[in-house]
């Protein structure tokens, strides 16, 4: 009898095992019918268990990854807390800021204006006059032009006493002429009088205007301080 060999048995096998046949042991018998060999059971095929499907993106179980028991909650993470961030005011400037508001009284004192001037102030109502009457002549800042210099103190030095400063503006240099006028005796020319600016005298101004450009002189040209003695009330 003609031997069937052992591959072909089992390719047959595993022939049927894939097309759902169930005969795995009648095909045994009948090779062993034709063999003349005892049929031996054949041997179980062990299941692989399949390996769990792991889903792109998270939407499953991560393996090794270990579930939290049921019913506890896991802590939530605690948020960071980011530190300060201003920046603190150092110690040593303090003073410094605290002294910056006398500092700035202190400045004004000495280098600001020395006479604020208001609307009724003598100094302010004269400064007005002298602009519109005088500076034409004696410069804007008292610099000088066809008239002499009256600032850097030089209208003091020619009037030491405000009564004659006054008289002289009221009058003009008319009564003067070829004479010496004030205490540095100067000479009146004839071709370079100063015009009389009293009413009285046929000139545009009232005495209290007057009183008033002459104590602009005073204080913004000679460096006196207001007062009654330089800017008398007019008629004093």
């Amino acid at each position: 009898m003609t031997e069937i060999p052992e591959h072909l048995l089992r390719r047959s096998r595993e022939r049927r095992a894939a097309l759902g046949g169930g005969g795995d042991e009648e095909a045994t018998a009948k090779a062993a019918e034709v063999t003349g060999e005892t049929p031996t059971a054949s041997a179980p095929v062990v299941a692989t268990a399949a390996a769990p499907a792991t889903q792109t993106g998270g939407g499953g179980a991560v393996a090794g990854s270990r579930a939290a028991p049921a019913g506890i909650e896991e802590p939530e993470a605690e948020p960071v807390r980011l530190g300060a961030t201003r920046t603190k005011i150092p110690l040593w400037i303090m003073p410094v800021l605290a002294a910056l508001p006398l500092w700035g009284i202190i400045y004004i004192g000495a280098f600001g204006p020395r006479h604020k001037a208001a609307a009724n102030d003598p100094v302010a109502i004269g400064g007005q006059i002298y602009a519109a009457n005088c500076a034409a002549c004696h410069g804007v800042n008292g610099e000088g032009g066809v008239g002499p210099k009256m600032a850097g103190g030089e209208v003091i030095k020619t009037w030491p006493k405000v009564e004659d400063h006054i008289s002289w503006v009221k009058t003009g240099g008319t009564p003067f002429i070829g004479k010496s006028y004030g205490s540095q005796g100067h000479t009146v020319p004839a071709n370079n009088v100063m015009p009389a600016f009293a009413q009285a005298n046929g000139g545009s101004l009232t005495d209290a205007q007057v009183v008033a450009v002459v104590c602009y002189e005073r204080v913004s040209f000679g460096g006196e301080t207001q007062g009654t003695t330089n800017c008398p009330p007019p008629g004093a």
